[in-house]
Order: C-alpha cells, then structure tokens, then sequence
C-alpha cells in the first residue's frame, strides 16, 4: 500500500512538472487577428514569439493569394514582410489559410501592426492592388 501511494505521488508531481515546464517555454503572444471592411467575415489567429510566427485563419476569398506585413502607420507608413519573401499563403476552396515562418526577432516593441492582405491578381509581388484582410495590433 505505501508503495502505491509513492508511485502515485511521483506520477502526479512529473505530471505537475510537465505542465509547469510547458507553462514557462510558452513565452509568446496570441494575437486575434480582426476582419477588416473588405472581408468581414474573415477571423484568424497569429501565435508570435521572438523568433517564430503561426498564423490561422478562415472567412478569407478561396483559392487565393495573401501576404503577411509587420506595419508602422505613425509617423510615416512602412512595412516589411513577415519571414521570409515572398510571405505568402494561398486559402483552400473553403476560404481556410494558413502561415508560418521563422523571424530574425521579435517584431514587438518595433512594429505596430501585422497585416493580411489579399492580391487579387495571385501576384503576392503587386503591392500596388492588394486589399487588407485582416489586422491585429502588436502593442
């Protein structure tokens, strides 16, 4: 019987341990991406850490070509794209995307915003036809 309980008791505190060691590793954010006018009923996901980054997201147009962008808006609009070029994902026949890329650092602290975009013309290089999808701020 006192052998059961110690068996018991170790099992419980690796189980303790596992879960505070999971707890500890997760140092990244969960950012809701939000709908923008263009696509309002488009929702999605971004999982961001200092050097990695995981996007889901559905509602977006089928069969078609997005892009991810860290912006700034203030004081002057820039941005640069998130990963590696060309930064892009295409959406299944149901409107379902998903994206993933390693990053150099972390984008907080340096970036507003993260963009998705869609191009219309399934060229992710034209920056001058795309059309916002989804947003999240990163403050």
């Amino acid at each position: 019987m006192k052998y059961n309980y110690k068996i018991t008791a170790s099992i419980i505190g690796l189980v303790i341990i596992s879960f505070s060691i999971a707890a500890m590793a997760r140092t990244g954010h969960e950012l809701a991406l939000n709908a923008t006018k263009h696509h309002p009923d488009a929702k999605g996901t971004a999982l961001i850490d200092d050097n990695y980054m995981s996007i889901q997201a559905r509602g977006l147009k089928p069969d078609s070509v997005y892009t991810v962008w860290f912006v700034n808006m203030k004081p002057k609009k820039h941005e640069t794209g998130a990963g590696a070029a060309p930064y892009m994902f295409k959406t299944d026949a149901n409107g379902f995307g998903q994206y993933s890329a390693s990053l150099s650092k972390s984008p907080f602290g340096k970036w507003q915003k993260i963009m998705i975009v869609l191009h219309p013309n399934g060229n992710p290089a034209d920056m001058k036809n795309m059309v916002g999808a989804l947003v999240a701020d990163l403050s």
